[in-house]
């Protein structure tokens, strides 16, 4: 594993060729006095229809392009390494022959620039919003993206954050204020006490970030410093080693839904993302019945005499009550989302602590949201691995993520065989004498996965000393309390009570396997010399 220290050290070239270095983000609340906050919501106003009218130009070129004869006839060239320089160079012709490149957007954007946009966007944000419009524009053209949304006036859709390209022009950070043009944006008394802020001051300043936020209906603003370097590892005051240390073992990973399994070499977990969010559902409910009816109540002429909603009309009325109804519901689902990301990040620390190598299957959570959209709406376990990805690139490790076709953990028993399982079977059998419960078994095969492919000796030969583990885990997922008051989801399994399921004699023989057993079956109550009937229970779908 690299050493922190060296991190600093590399360079690595950009798809641009500049050399890019390591980057954190220190983010520093402002102190805006009411005099300055109409100008910044001017400013903020004119940004968004300067990214509107960016974005629908960015929309008119590339119909235009998908419409030209050359686009077509590069479209036609067959795909193939063989093809490959060809198709690349005739899609780049005609990009530049219809003018659909960052380049002549921000051509575009410095003509938005003269009239009274200009006034007050400059020029430098005026490129980044062109950046922003043609990359989300360009995602349409490869196919990862279907549409563009445009920004409105409020909501969760207005523009909430506005960047500049360099510590040197636009937005800029001095000391300890913020300054635009000739609004000057001091940060709040005793912000530069924190550590964390004041290890970000003392690292040299890329570019800045100014953050708009709608905290209990206010507007709260923010300076996210990007700043060189690597982010603050902080110390335990009582023994003066990191409060997050780093494990060098490896990890495997089963992410679902709403649960996560870890194995490690001498840990293993079953549990659920983000146990300890409870969204209070009546209050929510209630708060959205409420705005309904206010909606109904401002707009009736967008619903018939039964109450339905007439197609093609759109309640746009909202009176001032609305808007504070409206105001605290998405005040609920900001504090939630708050809560969420915290308890992601414990989570990520508790596992970058057993390794800073961690494997897990590469899976869709498109299809997650389609099948399980109100779980996964809680607990976003993509989140959850995106938090994890970048904690541990930072420490020097990584995420691993290989194909489910090839491995087809959930299928695969150590003897070799493989067992097709509706997702309902929940506990892994096998005739060899394998049982555990099928998302651990899942993540102990992902630590032996290598290349896309399973190494089954490997994970054969490791499975005396991990089962013990692996079913404690599994007895403490299925008997320990939620702190939410509610049942264990069907996912975890009925626990299965009965010894080692290591069947082989010369296993069975050596002294350390068999202690481990033994308080096994204390736990649960069962005699080693007892015959116990092992029943596969099936559970439910999510």
């Amino acid at each position: 594993m690299p050493l922190l220290s060296n991190i600093l050290k590399i360079k690595k070239p950009s798809k641009h060729g500049r050399s890019t270095t390591p980057s954190f983000i220190c983010e520093v609340p402002l102190h805006v006095l009411p005099s300055q906050e109409p100008v910044l919501q001017t400013r903020f106003e004119a940004a968004r229809q300067c990214y509107n009218a960016l974005l629908g130009e960015a929309l008119r070129r590339m119909r235009l392009m998908k419409q030209s004869q050359a686009y077509q006839a590069a479209c036609k060239i067959p795909h193939g390494v063989a093809h490959l320089v060809e198709r690349r160079a005739a899609f780049k012709q005609v990009r530049q022959s219809m003018e659909f490149t960052e380049s002549a957007l921000s051509r575009y954007a410095t003509e938005i620039h003269h009239s009274w946009i200009g006034d007050h966007v400059d020029a430098v944000l005026g490129q980044t919003l062109a950046h922003r419009a043609f990359d989300a524009v360009d995602k349409m053209v490869l196919g990862r993206a279907k549409k563009v949304r445009f920004k409105g006036r409020r909501g969760i859709h207005q523009i909430g954050s506005l960047e500049g390209k360099s510590n040197q022009a636009g937005l800029r950070w001095r000391t300890d204020h913020l300054e635009w043009g000739a609004l000057s944006l001091p940060m709040i008394q005793g912000a530069a006490q924190d550590p964390v802020i004041a290890y970000g001051l003392a690292h040299p300043i890329k570019y800045v970030r100014l953050v708009r936020r709608n905290l209990r209906g206010r507007d709260r603003y923010y300076a996210q410093l990007v700043c060189e370097g690597i982010p603050l590892r902080k110390l335990d005051p009582q023994n003066g080693c990191f409060q997050h240390p780093l494990g060098s073992d490896v990890v495997g990973l089963d992410i679902g839904p709403s649960t996560i399994a870890v194995a490690g070499e001498i840990q293993a977990s079953l549990q659920r993302f983000a146990e300890d969010i409870v969204r209070d559902h009546a209050t929510l409910r209630r708060e959205q019945r409420h705005a309904d009816r206010q909606r109904r109540a401002n707009n009736p002429n967008c619903y018939d005499a039964q109450g339905r909603a007439i197609k093609g009309k759109h309640p746009h009325n909202k009176s001032r009550r609305q808007r504070h109804t409206e105001a605290r519901i998405r005040d609920l689902h900001r504090k939630e989302a708050a809560h969420r990301k915290t308890l992601h990040g414990q989570l990520a620390h508790r596992i970058l602590a057993q390794g800073a190598t961690i494997l897990t299957e590469k899976l869709s959570y498109k299809a997650f949201q389609k099948r399980w959209g109100r779980s996964i709406s809680i607990r976003a376990p993509r989140l959850f691995l995106t938090i994890l990805t970048r904690k541990a690139e930072s420490a020097g490790g990584q995420v691993i993520e290989f194909n489910t076709r090839t491995t087809a953990l959930s299928q695969t028993c150590l003897c070799g065989q493989k067992h097709k399982k509706r997702l309902s079977e929940r506990v892994h059998t096998c005739e060899c004498g394998v049982i555990m419960q099928r998302d651990l078994f899942s993540a102990y095969l992902a630590r032996f996965v290598e290349d896309d492919a399973l190494q089954v000796a490997k994970a054969h030969e490791s499975w005396p000393g991990a089962e013990p583990l692996l079913r404690t885990a599994w007895q403490q997922a299925t008997q320990n309390q939620p702190a939410s008051g509610q049942r264990q989801p069907p996912s975890f399994g009925h626990f299965v009570r009965g010894p080692s399921q290591s069947r082989s004699p010369e296993k069975e023989s050596l002294p350390e396997h068999k202690t481990p057993d033994v308080v096994i079956l204390a736990q649960v109550g069962v005699r080693a010399d007892e015959s116990v009937k092992v029943e596969v229970f099936r559970t439910p779908r999510l």
